[in-house]
């Protein structure tokens, strides 16, 4: 959350600038309707005209959440991620979206030329990007990069707000509230032990207690390695305390055609290495699809499930896997 933090995370967005003599040119905006106030994750009073009809989301995870709760003629822009099925809920959505957000980010010359009235950004953007992106006259509404399924349910909720669609997010957190008893209650008739789990991610220093990664591991009843070892979210952890912790299973993303990053190279000189070829865990290899991995939208509860079935069986079906809406 904090981001669809993929093998190469991050993502952004922004529009066309004019800068004089006198300093930077405000964009022009068109609210429709009353105006209303919305309070963002850093407690920010954010004032937006009308409902807004030009928005844009500066990552995959905001822009997910976005098409939960408005229609996708409502997004002036659409990260590269967004459009890659192996690991979005929302290239169906995006595909006629004109305007494609490199996963290097927004440039300001994108944000003035998409003319947005309404951004919204996670707590990851750089101070000095909202400050920009204010002083261009936008409503900037500021979510948290998720970290837990609440922070998820607490995003959602202010996106809907930011919007004018509150009912629909309401809609989409009683739909993730739905499949969640449906993992709590099969989850919770079990009282096997539980499978420790080592995530091999080219983010070496993503998965700990911390992350969104954890969290969602966790919630499929299923312990972390990093945690065992004694690591946190944002430590890298050597292949000493790995062999150490001595997990069950080790977690690797699926292969797909759309990698750029080089995650599989990762992931075969990380199994290569003897340290681990010769860990109990090498033997029980899963791979995982980059987009449970790095869930960070209402969608996440499919990362809970198919964390579960890897680590137990298949426990719960995931073929009519679909973005979630509240509409």
């Amino acid at each position: 959350m904090k981001i669809y933090q993929t093998m190469g995370l991050g993502l952004a967005l922004l529009l066309s600038l004019s800068v004089t003599g006198c300093g930077v040119k405000q964009v022009a905006m068109s609210g429709q309707g009353e105006s209303y106030t919305v309070v963002d994750a850093t407690g920010q009073e954010v004032k937006i005209p009308g409902k807004p009809k030009r928005i844009l989301g500066n990552s995959a995870s905001i822009d997910t959440m976005l098409l939960g709760v408005v229609t996708a003629d409502h997004l002036v822009g659409a990260t590269e991620a967004d459009r890659d099925p192996a690991i979005s809920y929302v290239a169906e959505d995006t595909k006629d979206i004109p305007m494609t957000i490199p996963l290097a980010g927004l440039s300001m010359e994108l944000v003035t030329q998409a003319r947005p009235d309404l951004v919204v950004a996670s707590t990851y953007t750089k101070g000095e990007e909202l400050t920009m992106y204010r002083n261009l006259g936008i409503p900037v509404v500021v979510i948290d990069g998720p970290r837990s399924i609440q922070q998820v349910k607490d995003d959602v909720r202010i996106i809907a707000a930011a919007v004018g669609e509150k009912e629909r997010g309401e809609n989409v957190i009683r739909e993730m509230d739905r499949q969640l008893k449906e993992v709590d209650d099969t989850l919770g008739a079990r009282t096997d032990k539980k499978p420790v789990v080592y995530l091999v991610s080219q983010m070496t220093r993503y998965g700990g207690p911390g992350s969104m990664f954890h969290e969602l591991l966790t919630r499929a009843r299923l312990e972390n390695a990093i945690e065992k070892a004694g690591g946190a979210n944002g430590q890298a952890i050597s292949p000493e305390l790995i062999v150490k912790a001595d997990p069950d299973m080790l977690f690797v993303s699926t292969d797909r055609s759309s990698d750029t990053t080089g995650a599989g190279k990762y992931r075969d000189d990380f199994l290569a290495n003897p340290a681990i070829a010769q860990m109990r865990a090498a033997r029980h290899i899963a791979p995982i699809d980059d987009r449970y991995i790095y869930a960070a939208s209402q969608n996440c509860v499919y990362a809970v499930k198919a964390m579960a079935n890897a680590g137990y069986g298949d426990l719960f079906d995931l073929s009519d896997e679909k973005q979630i809406r509240g509409y």
